[in-house]
């Protein structure tokens, strides 16, 4: 019988960490934990430990180099990675464990160090290098650096199998004292795949070279994304002393991995390929080469949370709108940041590309026009985003549609899936007044075709007067008032009638929550039968600086609810804008606290001049827009 630590072992690690985290705190009881790990590492001398880094393709690699390296029984790899979790992989192991592979972050500087010093890997491999984690380390090179210290721990009785086509991961070779083992489509890869295809409903299909030796491999995987962590895991059983010909066997069992490129067929024929366990901005381009070559009755593209993205989010959203539309029939965003991507918006293809606020709006939209024959993508960052429901939704397996669940589990796994929540869902093809009333009475006011309209976004709470969120509000007042327009209340709204000098107009303010706003004013515009050319929104931007005032044409909504709202229910970025700037002078007060929070004095005098500045802005506005013949 063989001798293990590891199940009694674990049940008593797992009381004792609960108990001591509610004595000592979590940081603290981690580093006990991570300093255990590193002693009890010292005592277990005969698996193979095996290091896998890079920005992508970690999870991947780690999971087909344990389907290539099944010969080994006794076989752990770690569930996520960080020096904590590396410990706890480790505190599982016992004596008799044949192998450990563990997954290290490059999150943040000087992790790496902590995780190689208590796996203390024989063999090492490296994936790729991208911008994954950018913002904590302000270079791309920065993060070579850190992924780097892999390479350099390895002992010269090591190796490490190092991407070749990334020149970051080849330049890792130049100090490394371990073996090298170079993989890639590189001539000079010593592991190389050779005549690559991939083309949907094809999976990908190559020929590993190494040195006189040929293999063919068929994989299960979907796309040539794939091509780095399956030669990653072959270079790890190489490492090993496998054969070419057994690795590429024991890889071409393994099946797509749950939420990366993995199929879903439904029974109505729709095929949906899940890429929704994270989409950092730089894995876009493997997604849209997949789909241009995939072959489909229709193409749809659908893109949630974008991971990793940096700064000017609205501009990237907008290109990554752009390039999905060259490749695809259909393209969705889903998200708070969606409505960006209407600017790309091709004349004559306006139906091509839509954006939702929510998932469960989106959802509705694809399954309703989603037939036999198409081909699905989902792209998006499950813990943010959950775009599995839209596929649980055609069969009814979900109630949950939050937009807030930061659980790292998928839909399909969660207990409660199942307990309705979240957004209710926005009407499919109509629009509802924002109070649920059925008829307004606004109803039949046709707005006149030199008629203008000004809406001051706001909540009419009385308890928001004066916030940096109702200076909206405030500024379609001011103008009322200076012009002498007397507010008419609506079920829906307070509007006011007016005839300048400048044009006619009329001011909205609305009666319901800034997340609502787009449907009142979607059903005003039916009631009233104007479009977005008429419309200018008056409303605060947290990015501008105090006091400031800024005009545009069109835009995404940068991040403001009540813009968001309107330009989905529109689905259309083109209406006017002023724009008052409420930036936090010391940007440390809570975001949602400072918003709904009154000005106070000293930033008072600043808003005041803004607010004129507004008027005046707007009444340009009004003045320079187009009158009817």
């Amino acid at each position: 019988m063989r001798y293990s630590l590891a199940g009694p072992f674990v049940h008593v690690r797992d009381a004792l960490a609960w108990r001591l985290r509610r004595a000592l705190g979590d940081q603290r009881v981690n580093r006990m934990i991570e300093i255990t790990a590193g002693c009890w590492r010292r005592v277990l001398t005969r698996p193979v430990y095996i290091g896998i880094a890079g920005s992508a393709g970690k999870t991947t690699t780690k999971k087909l180099l344990l389907e290539v390296l099944a010969h080994k029984k006794r076989r752990i790899g770690s569930q996520h990675n960080g020096p904590t979790d590396i410990a706890y992989t480790l505190l599982q192991m016992g004596p008799m464990h044949d192998l450990c592979i563990g997954e290290l972050s490059e999150a943040e500087p000087g992790g790496m160090e902590q995780e190689v010093a208590i796996l203390r890997p024989s063999i090492g491999i490296v994936t790729v290098v991208r911008d994954d984690h950018g913002s904590n380390h302000g270079s791309r090179d920065a993060i070579a650096a850190e992924i780097g210290k892999l390479v350099i721990s390895l002992p010269a009785s090591g190796t490490a199998v190092l991407n070749f086509d990334d020149e970051r991961v080849r330049a890792m070779a130049g100090n490394c004292a371990a073996k090298v083992i170079s993989y890639g489509v590189s001539p000079d890869a010593e592991l190389r795949a050779e005549d690559v295809s991939s083309a949907w409903p094809d999976r990908l299909q190559l020929t590993l070279v190494h040195g006189a030796q040929r293999v063919n491999l068929r994989t299960q995987l979907c796309g040539s994304q794939w091509i780095p962590s399956v030669l990653g895991a072959v270079g790890g059983g190489l490492a090993t002393r496998m054969s070419l010909s057994e690795c590429a066997e024991r890889v071409a069992r393994v099946p797509p991995f749950d939420g990366r490129m993995q199929p879903v067929t439904t029974s109505e024929g729709v095929t949906f390929i899940r890429d929704d366990f994270k989409a950092p901005l730089w894995t876009l381009d493997g997604c849209f080469e997949f789909m241009k070559a995939a072959r489909a009755r229709r193409k749809i593209i659908v893109i949630g949370e974008i991971s990793d993205i940096g700064p000017k989010k609205g501009r990237k959203y907008a290109k990554a709108a752009a390039l999905a539309q060259e490749v695809a029939d259909i393209v969705v965003f889903v998200g708070p940041w969606a409505p960006s991507a209407l600017a790309t918006r091709r004349p004559g293809k306006e139906d091509a590309l839509r954006a939702f606020s929510h998932v469960r709006d989106a959802a509705a939209y694809i399954n309703a026009i989603a037939r036999e024959g198409d081909l699905v993508l989902l792209k998006g960052t499950h813990t943010q985003d959950h775009l599995l429901r839209i596929i649980l939704a055609r069969t009814g397996e979900i109630a949950c549609w939050r937009d807030d669940c930061n659980r790292r589990l998928f839909c399909n796994e969660c207990p409660d899936r199942n307990k309705a929540s979240g957004t209710p869902l926005m009407p499919q093809g109509e629009s509802m007044p924002a109070t649920g009333a059925t008829k307004s009475s606004t109803d039949g006011d046709v707005l006149g075709a030199d008629e203008q309209v000004i809406v001051g976004l706001g909540n009419p709470d009385p308890q928001r007067a004066g916030t940096p969120h109702n200076i909206g509000y405030e500024v379609v007042d001011r103008l009322a008032a200076a012009r002498g327009l007397a507010w008419d209340t609506t079920p829906d709204a307070w509007i006011a009638r007016g005839s300048w000098e400048e044009g006619r107009v009329r001011l909205v303010k609305f009666r319901t929550s800034m997340n609502h706003i787009g449907a009142g004013l979607k059903h005003l515009s039916e009631s009233m039968a104007f479009d977005p050319a008429h419309c200018i929104l008056v409303y605060d931007d947290l990015a501008l600086p105090l006091g400031s005032v800024r005009t545009r044409l069109s835009g995404g909504a940068g991040g403001h609810n009540g813009v968001a709202s309107i330009l989905e229910a529109f689905q259309t970025d083109a209406f006017r804008r002023v724009k008052v700037g409420v930036g936090q002078p010391g940007g440390k007060v809570d975001r949602a606290d400072y918003l709904l929070t009154a000005f106070d004095a000293a930033s008072q005098s600043a808003v005041d001049v803004a607010i004129a500045a507004a008027l005046a802005r707007t009444v340009e506005m009004v003045a320079a827009h187009p009158k009817a013949p």
